[in-house]
């Protein structure tokens, strides 16, 4: 534990924290598009800068919770006097004493460092002394006694099943329930003894629903709780009151009639909360959240564009309804490319249910990005930094009044108002003062919320990149300023560069997206590093978004994977293509820095013509496979250099990003019988080394091994063994058995190239035509984003990790799989008979399933490694690629 007592007049600090960002700073757009308020003015009047009513209209027994059931990143006692905060990414909590009014005063009392095990989520407790927080690496409840006197972590702690995320106290205070994202379930904790008492199995529910298919069975890891929230009608009992936990990923609508053209991709899918009632929690039934048929916006080919609402993870009660935060997709292509395209990819939205009624509101639901975007219109706000969109709705939060609501952007850095009418309809977004309270550049990437409840309205924002806490003062609806809650890492270190890395890779700000208004960003489809499970429609065809643990080895950090599922990139930096043609970000491979970011600034590097004005064009082409992107960082060997160093700190972040820890409640004896089966049927043919994938870069990415003509890629050959299986490596499969380790230069070569020799084709891909290679039900297609051209696939696939496959559903690169039980189906029998031509024929088929799944499931950085079987054990060589190049 570190102590500290600081005491700071907040007026003082707002200048201290201000920080530089190279054009992403947020601060060309302060949100005040409608002038600023008159001396004595409310932000809303009658709203939240006035005098707040007693909740529910009248004081509740002193022995009834007030405060919100449900835990955020930081956390208000009821009077404001005292807050804590979960500080994840720096490993500390921290005890904070609050004087709100005027010039308020906040201090730090205590900051408990407890490493490495992820403080993710806080709840105080009814006797306004105590606090419960998450440590979700560690798997762990830890509770803080005496905020008020000597704050200190309590010796013992409650176990949780894997990935704690969300928690929610009962309203009498006896109970913990905390989702474990990993496990499928909901623990429940008694918060006298600190212990498990029971658990909440919400895999079930989820397969009664039939969105996995009409084979599948419940099991540890299929759910994914993230977001919950118990009801509290004010009286002294629990037992009258619902518990409400959000699924974060999207799942299919079963039964659904959908639309017969492309548009089905977005609208093919909905957004599930479980609910269970305390007095008979068993009993778990689900309430649909439907996808948006209209965004208001239209595509480069002027489709209308739906989404479906996905990545669930806030949620808040307020007016007899349940607001759940989400980030609505849209994959259906084109993705990228024009100007409009960068608006129709996601929307951060907030979808209503009805609380008696467990069903969902279509009329209160709020699509932020159209919301805002008419307020811009409407104020006709210039198409610049000013229109800030909110991206990624991390907390929800309302004034103890009601019906005025704040969510925290996590990509924006910014926090934006919306109100809702006595109907439930969203009568407005934004406030007289401004469009957004902007965080930035003293507050980056805010975490939660935490709204004062007393006659000075004010709130704390927990900020994750910058450590600190904004003050934000609703009246005037700003940040009076900002408190350093605990110590940033030392300039220059790794930790350091990380965390640059991480807040890079979430931010829509500046360079990041079109005119920095924050539309979409890396975090968007990679939530907190791994994956959205969503398959977009991009250039090369249908594609699952990959979870970023597998992406460098963690027992060797100096080996990577080669990415994406056709082998189209070796270095993170190539992922500035994302930026520029996803995002319509400026992208960070710049010779300039001009502000605002400008296009003109570009290193202009993936060999096209004619160079737009103002670029910079390399003397050859480093996009994709060609030279290295990361040669071309400052310092670096390239010929032409960005100014930037971004991608190395966001290439040093991900590098950070751990799997999710298997689930706890797997069968023992089915994981060990299923790495027996893994181990003799070859499995790791494919899926071997500590990195669970035979996929490596394994040369020094450059201009002699990368020139799109001349790179020693491109004129060195591999043979395939004799034995080695024709139809596994396509390219291999003709007389001599040879090829190019890069696929050959050409004209056909921009739309195609690819690594050849980590390729491995094991029947999921079509012979002929779009129709994919699925089970009855599964809704894709295999086309390019144009949803015409024939996907590129026939050549085979770069076979992906296998860490972490709990959070990985649905499976393969079109998502033609919706469980690892269906991954084994006959329809893939050509994917787990590759090399083991008998696996899984014989009468014992169902319990081997069972089994190699188990294992499968048991798959984190702590498992130990099965090794590429030998030329002796298989016949052939396996691994095609050289060891080194």
């Amino acid at each position: 534990m570190r102590w500290r007592t600081w005491g700071i007049l907040l007026g003082w600090m707002g200048a201290a924290l201000v920080t530089t960002a190279c054009g992403d700073d947020g601060g060309a757009g302060d949100g005040n598009d409608a002038g600023p308020i008159a001396p004595g003015e409310d932000a809303g009047p009658g709203q939240d800068g006035g005098p707040i009513d007693d909740l529910d209209g009248g004081s509740l027994p002193l022995t009834a919770r007030v405060l919100p059931t449900n835990g955020s990143a930081i956390a208000l006692t009821s009077d404001d006097a005292y807050a804590v905060a979960a500080n994840r990414q720096a490993g500390t909590i921290t005890v904070l004493r609050f004087t709100p009014g005027p010039t308020p005063l906040l201090e730090v009392v205590a900051d408990f460092d407890v490493g490495a095990s992820e403080p993710w989520s806080v709840v105080i407790g009814n006797d306004d002394d105590t606090a419960y927080v998450i440590l979700r690496e560690a798997q762990q409840v830890v509770r803080i006694d005496d905020l008020r006197g000597t704050p200190a972590l309590a010796a013992s702690r409650a176990a949780t099943g894997s990935e704690p995320t969300g928690i929610a106290i009962s309203p009498t205070g006896r109970a913990l329930y905390v989702a474990e994202w990993a496990e499928g379930r909901v623990s429940v904790i008694d918060t006298a003894t600190m212990s498990r008492t029971s658990s909440i199995d919400l895999n079930a529910a989820l397969v009664a629903t039939g969105a996995l298919g009409p084979t599948a069975v419940a099991r540890a890891g299929l759910a994914h709780p993230r977001a919950l929230v118990i009801t509290n009608d004010g009286d002294t009992e629990d037992d009258d009151e619902q518990l409400f936990v959000t699924e974060y990923f999207a799942q299919d609508r079963v039964g659904a009639t959908l639309p017969a053209d492309e548009s089905r991709f977005d609208v093919a899918k909905q957004g599930i909360v479980y609910r269970a009632a305390l007095s008979a929690p068993s009993v778990v039934s689900t309430i649909t959240l439907s996808p948006v048929a209209d965004t208001g916006f239209v595509d480069s080919v002027g489709n209308t564009t739906g989404c479906f609402p996905n990545q669930l993870q806030t949620v808040a009660l307020d007016s007899g309804r349940l607001h759940v935060g989400a980030l609505c997709a849209s994959p259906r292509g084109p993705t990228g490319g024009a100007v409009p395209n960068f608006k129709t990819e996601v929307h951060t939205a907030i979808f209503a249910i009805d609380v008696a009624t467990g069903t969902e509101l279509p009329e209160s639901r709020l699509l932020l990005t159209r919301a805002f975007t008419d307020r811009y219109d409407a104020a006709s706000t210039p198409e610049d930094a000013s229109r800030r969109i909110p991206l990624i709705a991390t907390d929800l939060a309302f004034i103890r009044a009601g019906r005025v609501g704040y969510v925290t952007a996590y990509g924006s850095d910014a926090v934006f108002r919306f109100v809702y009418g006595d109907d439930g309809r969203v009568t407005e977004v934004g406030s007289a003062a401004n469009s957004f309270i902007n965080l930035a550049p003293g507050g980056r990437l805010p975490l939660g919320i935490a709204i004062a409840r007393g006659a000075t309205v004010q709130a704390l924002v927990l900020n994750e990149a910058t450590r600190n806490v904004s003050i934000l003062a609703f009246q005037t609806q700003s940040v009076v300023s900002a408190v350093q809650v605990t110590a940033m890492p030392s300039e220059g270190s790794d930790e350091a560069h990380a965390l640059e890395g991480r807040r890079l890779f979430v931010t829509g700000l500046g360079r990041w997206s079109l005119n920095g208004q924050s539309w979409n960003s890396c975090e968007s489809c990679h939530g907190d590093g791994l994956t959205d499970n969503v398959t977009w429609f991009f250039a090369r065809g249908p594609r699952q978004s990959t979870s970023l643990d597998g992406s460098y080895d963690s027992a060797d950090p100096t080996e990577r994977r080669v990415f994406n599922w056709t082998g189209i990139f070796d270095e993170m930096h190539d992922f500035e293509l994302n930026t520029r043609g996803n995002s319509g970000g400026v992208g960070a491979i710049v010779h300039a820095t001009s502000t605002p970011p400008v296009a003109a600034d570009r290193l202009h590097f993936d060999g096209s013509t004619p160079v737009p004005d103002g670029q910079v064009a390399t003397a050859t082409p480093q996009a994709g496979l060609n030279g290295s992107t990361q040669g071309m960082m400052p310092g670096a060997a390239g010929a032409q250099r960005s100014v930037l160093p971004d991608w190395d700190r966001i290439d040093a972040y991900v590098r950070t990003v751990r799997s999710p820890h298997a689930p706890t409640s797997l069968n023992a004896a089915d994981v060990a019988a299923g790495r027996a089966l893994f181990e003799a049927n070859n499995c790791a043919g494919c899926h071997g080394t500590s990195m669970w994938t035979i996929s490596r870069v394994f040369y020094t990415p450059s201009e002699a091994n990368n020139h799109p003509v001349t790179g020693l890629l491109r004129t060195t050959t591999y043979t395939a063994d004799a034995a080695f299986p024709a139809a596994l490596n396509p390219a291999t499969a003709g007389a001599g058995r040879t090829a190019s380790l890069r696929f050959p230069a050409g004209p056909t070569a921009a739309a195609n190239d690819q690594i050849q020799c980590v390729l491995r084709n094991v029947g999921t891909f079509p012979g002929t035509g779009s129709l994919p290679v699925a089970p009855e039900g599964v809704v894709t297609s295999e086309v390019r984003q144009d949803m015409t051209t024939i996907a590129q696939g026939a050549s085979g696939y770069n076979p992906p990790s296998l860490l972490g496959m709990a959070t990985g559903a649905p499976y393969f690169h079109a998502g033609n799989a919706r469980t690892l039980e269906e991954v084994f189906a006959t329809t893939f029998r050509a994917h787990h008979t590759a090399m083991s031509v008998n696996f899984l024929i014989g009468g014992t088929r169902d319990q081997e399933i069972r089994q190699i799944v188990a294992f499968l499931l048991s798959i984190d950085e702590g498992t130990a490694p099965v090794d590429v079987p030998s030329e002796a054990q298989l016949g052939y060589d396996a691994t095609l690629c050289p060891d080194a190049f």
